[in-house]
């Protein structure tokens, strides 16, 4: 898992957390917030982002799940909370 992927993780935890009904992230949200963080961080290219990969992988990985939109798997929240940490 690399950045790109932590991205994806921490938008959707974002997403969820800011929204009043905890209401999951539809895919159109996540890739739009997905691109437009890419093209602020000045670390990350364009060319590496493939999200639609980057989303299945996760989800494949059971970090992710989709039940009417996108929300993280326990072992999703563990994974994302290992990543904040070692960046700290």
């Amino acid at each position: 898992m690399d950045r790109y992927d932590s991205l994806i993780l921490e938008i959707i935890q974002q997403h969820i957390s800011c929204s009043s009904e905890k209401e999951r992230i539809k895919l159109r949200g996540l890739e739009k917030t997905f691109w437009k963080e890419i093209e602020s961080h000045k670390d990350l290219s364009v060319g590496h982002g493939r999200v639609g990969e980057r989303i299945t992988k996760l989800y494949v990985n059971g970090l992710i799940e989709n039940k009417n939109g996108y929300a993280l798997t326990r072992k999703g929240k563990v994974e994302l909370n290992v990543r904040v940490e070692q960046t700290q």
